[in-house]
Order: structure tokens, then C-alpha cells, then sequence
């Protein structure tokens, strides 16, 4: 194996076991010593690859969102996909990415501490979360519903498609993050899944060009 080679799976394996124990622990908890341990490699070989623990704190966080694409693409697989207009699709998609909290609330709670830390580190503006990347480039599933959707005609030409692709991934992730931590009283007094479902087909009901 080649020095490149062993370089890159090193990296591979130090993001993975990192984003486990950002997961399980918290950030804050998690060593460098700890991820290195359960790498099989020093914390000086970490350092190697990494500057600093922001920096493998947003590797790890490009992995989670990576993984959250595989997640959407088993939930809602193409051959599915292929049978709907483009809004059926942006609707079924949204209701997958709300019922992420059910399948991984400490995933999320990982995604609002890694926004924090990145933040505080000064590192936002090399962080593109993603989901969503920026809707002109993107490749993602949602962007691509709404290109078939103004293909198809079941979003209409005049609807504002890029406030409503930031809006709608905004408004779920941000009540998935609250919810991850309890910081809303709602999430105890309503039914959760009926609620998303609820903003999902506002969100639905905007991208068909409905107006109130």
C-alpha cells in the first residue's frame, strides 16, 4: 500500500471513530486521545491529519451528512422516485428527513453541538452542512425534486424555489435540533410525527404554488 493510500484510510477510519464518539459522548467529552485509541493510532498521528479537533470535528460532520443522503436514498429508493412528479417526490422527502429524529436523535445533537463548535473556532464558512449544499450547485435529492418538479410542471415556473428549498431544510432541521436536546416545550405537548407531517405539506403546498 502506498503512502497516499494508507494516508487516506487512516484519515477514513480517524473520521468514522471520531464521528462515533461525538455521537455517544458529546464533543466536549470526546478526547483526541480517546478517537486515537479506538483508531489504533496515536493522538500525535491524529494531529498528522488533523490540525486541530475542529477540524476533525468538521470531517466528521461532512461524514454524518454523507451517511444522512444513504439514509434518505433507502428510505425513498429511485425506482420509487421514478413513478412520482417532482413535488410528490420533495413531499415524500421531507416527511424522510422529520422522521430522522426518530432513527437518530443523538446524531442530530451532534450536528447543533458541531455547528457551535465550528462557530466558536471561526470555521462556519468552510462548514457547507450538508444538506444543503447551495441550491444553483447542488446534486442533492431535494434540489433535484424541484428541477424535475419545474420540468414536469408540477411546481410552477413562478415559485420562489430557492427560498423554499433553504426554508424548508431550515425551519425540520431546526426543530429536530431543538427536539434533540428538549429545548421545546411543544415536543412533549403535540404529536410530533403529526406536526412535521403538518409543515411538510405547508412546505408542499408553497412549492405547487399555492398561495393563502
Amino acid at each position: 500500500m502506498s503512502q497516499g493510500d494508507l494516508r487516506k484510510r487512516n484519515m477514513e477510519l480517524v473520521i468514522r471513530k471520531a464521528l462515533g464518539c461525538f455521537i455517544e459522548q458529546g464533543i466536549e467529552k470526546t478526547k483526541v486521545s480517546q478517537i486515537a485509541e479506538k483508531a489504533g493510532l496515536t493522538e500525535r498521528s491524529i494531529f498528522r491529519y488533523f490540525d486541530t479537533k475542529a477540524d476533525l470535528v468538521l470531517a466528521a460532520s461532512y461524514l454524518y451528512w454523507n451517511l444522512v443522503l444513504e439514509y434518505i436514498d433507502q428510505q425513498l429508493p429511485a425506482e420509487d422516485r421514478e413513478k412520482m412528479t417532482g413535488l410528490e417526490e420533495i413531499s415524500h422527502l421531507l416527511v424522510c428527513y422529520s422522521n430522522l429524529f426518530f432513527d437518530d436523535p443523538k446524531g442530530l445533537r451532534f450536528t447543533l453541538d458541531a455547528e457551535l463548535m465550528l462557530n466558536a473556532a471561526g470555521k462556519n464558512p468552510e462548514h457547507r452542512n450538508q444538506p444543503p449544499e447551495p441550491y444553483e450547485t447542488s446534486n442533492g435529492q431535494v434540489a433535484r425534486a424541484i428541477r424535475k418538479g419545474l420540468a414536469d410542471g408540477s411546481i410552477p415556473s413562478d415559485v420562489d424555489v430557492k427560498e423554499l428549498y433553504y426554508n424548508s431544510y431550515d425551519t425540520i432541521l431546526g426543530i429536530m435540533q431543538r427536539l434533540s436536546i428538549g429545548a421545546t416545550p411543544s415536543g412533549s405537548e403535540l404529536d410530533y410525527k403529526k406536526r412535521m407531517k403538518s409543515i411538510s405539506d405547508m412546505f408542499v403546498r408553497a412549492f405547487s404554488g399555492y398561495r393563502i
